[in-house]
């Protein structure tokens, strides 16, 4: 179970956000003492994209990366990455936030033959 802060973190959101949007029932979340607690079937159900399957489930679990430390992390404009975007590079929207899931971004910018390090986001 996910704390509000853990999943601020994976969205890349702020805490209060997450905690209205517990609140207007846009996240499901369970209350135990003052504390929210949530699954992560429940986080991914909010994102627009694909449910993980068995295979892909410890992938989706890393942080979401919002477009300006994507372009911060490979040392690029923003607007490069929204080219990427449109080009096709996948993308989970957030409450009608653009974020990446690193891996994502790693494997589409590899088939486009650009060379990064594995690890590129940490």
């Amino acid at each position: 179970m996910l704390s509000v802060d853990d999943v601020a973190t994976h969205f890349c959101l702020r805490p209060d956000t997450v905690r209205r949007k517990i609140r207007t029932g846009e996240i499901a979340a369970t209350r135990i003492g003052r504390i929210y607690r949530m699954a992560w079937s429940d986080v991914w159900a909010c994102e627009d994209g694909p449910m993980p399957k068995r295979s892909r489930i410890l992938r989706y679990q890393e942080d979401l990366l919002c477009k300006k430390h994507v372009a911060g992390a490979l040392r690029v404009s923003v607007r490069t990455v929204e080219r990427w975007i449109y080009g096709g590079m996948p993308t989970r929207n957030v409450f009608g936030a653009v974020r990446c899931n690193p891996h994502d971004v790693t494997d589409w910018l590899k088939l486009q033959g650009v060379d990064l390090p594995s690890t590129w986001w940490t």
